[in-house]
């Protein structure tokens, strides 16, 4: 990834805090995904091996195969589902926020997972994630240290 996504405990959820650089100017759909690799592999819907591949599907501890809001239940649709980020006109990204979705540890940990900005915006509806375009930029989520 070019820049940084940190993940912090707070009260009420997991503080995310987004700093990247190089992207196209607009809004980006942003995703926790299974796998701790940032590595070409297939995707899941069409066999085809693309860019950050290797890091799975969107995370779903409850096995949902459910794509939507950044706020529906886990129990509903992936935990890895994230607010969209915006990149300004110079391609960078600066963003704050709270997720309930997500914690550090445990069966919605995620630690030792990736983060993927894709290359459009999320629609929070189709599966398999919301029509977000190509993945763009990937890290592993690693404990800080």
């Amino acid at each position: 990834m070019r820049g940084t996504v940190s993940f912090r405990e707070v009260p009420g959820g997991l503080e995310v805090t987004v700093s990247a650089r190089g992207l196209t100017p607009g809004m980006h759909g942003m995703h926790v995904h299974t796998n701790p690799v940032c590595a070409p592999g297939p995707d899941a819907t069409t066999g085809e091996v693309v860019a950050f591949g290797a890091a799975g599907g969107h995370f779903d501890p409850y096995n949902t195969g459910n794509h939507a809001t950044p706020t529906t239940p886990n129990t509903e649709a992936h935990a890895g589902d994230l607010p969209m980020v915006t990149a300004s006109t110079g391609g960078a990204v600066q963003a704050t926020f709270v997720t309930r979705k997500l914690t550090l540890r445990g069966l919605t940990g995620a630690l030792n997972r990736s983060v993927v900005l894709h290359a459009m915006h999320d629609d929070y509806a189709s599966d398999p994630a919301g029509k977000s375009g190509s993945r763009e930029q990937c890290g592993v989520i690693t404990p800080a240290g």
